[in-house]
């Protein structure tokens, strides 16, 4: 019998959301000024009992990071990705745009790669 795609995932790491946890934990503990964005619709119930996304709010950006900072008057955005997970394009073009604008963006894969970031 072959391995569910949920095991599969957990397999080959840890999941980005105990990631996330873990980097938002650390931020916590250390008194930074953050927090998580989720770029979700929300979702809407039809009459026939089907549910369905509703689009995203006029000038909600895609590729929103999943953590954001405000560090030293810097704007910082932390992209979390497992080790093996690229950017999707928005994601990318988010970051540019932060880069373009004096702020700073990183794809981080670990609590290790954010403790790295601050003591530079």
């Amino acid at each position: 019998m072959g391995t569910k795609p949920q095991q599969r995932k957990r397999d080959r790491g840890a999941l980005e959301k105990d990631i996330q946890r873990e980097i938002c934990d650390w931020l916590f503990s250390e008194k930074y000024f953050f927090w998580r964005s989720n770029n979700l619709p929300v979702f809407s119930m039809r009459n026939d009992g089907t549910v369905k996304p509703r689009a995203l709010p006029k000038y909600t950006p895609k590729g929103l990071p999943d953590i954001i900072l405000l560090y030293k008057g810097k704007f910082v955005a932390l992209e979390v990705k497992r080790p093996d997970a690229k950017l999707r394009p928005e994601q990318a073009e988010f970051g540019y745009n932060v880069v373009l604008n004096g702020g700073d963006y990183h794809r981080v894969t670990s609590l290790v790669d954010v403790i790295n970031i601050f003591a530079k």
